[in-house]
């Protein structure tokens, strides 16, 4: 009888377990995606983290920027009642970064006087105003969120917008305009992340209506 080839079996048994072993381990392009499709670099303790893109600004012209007279904290929202043209969200009061024509978007937001370090309201307002591309800039409302139904609730700037049905698709690169009766004014925008050759835009955006 023939004696079984011990040899070759080790041998085949090891290969088999570096073939595992590759399989198992994740490749370095699909490692570096994260949730959001973006690229990034795992980095073990005591290693240097990656170094910022060149072009644009850099990390320390970004820190040493002025940071302008106003800042806002800005949500878009779905709306919990129908726009004029009928459609309504499947969700409403819900943050939201896709906005089909036809759907009204609510612009909430808070404006912080970086001179004074409080909030501008009406006492300090000549007028508050959200920027729209096509559309010009908007006089916004100051009210409290949920309409006084909520004890205690924010006090915040807020402008209700339905999409026209015929508004250009894509990016909606919306601003605030802040004025004071003092004269003191200033443009605000979200910071955002575009790269059009990686097809990142975080702005909201505006779609089709779904059927």
């Amino acid at each position: 009888m023939q004696q079984p080839n011990v040899g070759h079996r080790v041998w085949t048994r090891r290969q088999a377990l570096r073939t595992l072993a590759g399989a198992l381990t994740v490749p370095p392009i699909i490692a570096a995606l994260t949730a959001c499709g973006s690229r990034t670099s795992s980095v073990n303790a005591g290693q240097a983290g990656p170094q910022p893109a060149t072009g644009g600004d850099s990390t320390i012209a970004l820190k040493s920027r002025a940071a302008g007279p106003f800042f806002c904290y800005v949500e878009t929202l779905t709306a919990d009642r129908p726009s004029v043209y009928g459609y309504l969200a499947p969700v409403g009061c819900q943050p939201s970064g896709a906005f089909g024509r036809g759907e009204r978007i609510v612009f909430r937001f808070m404006v912080l006087d970086v001179s004074t370090g409080k909030y501008v309201t009406p006492d300090e307002a000549e007028r508050v105003q959200v920027r729209l591309p096509f559309v010009g800039e908007l006089a916004a409302d100051y009210k409290q969120r949920g309409e006084g139904r909520v004890a205690d609730a924010p006090w915040t700037w807020d402008y209700c917008w339905d999409v026209p049905l015929d508004y250009p698709l894509g990016t909606l690169d919306y601003g605030i305009v802040i004025t004071l009766k003092g004269g003191a004014s200033g443009d605000w925008k979200p910071p955002a992340l575009v790269d059009p050759t990686r097809g990142i835009d975080t702005r909201p955006q505006i779609r089709e209506q779904s059927a």
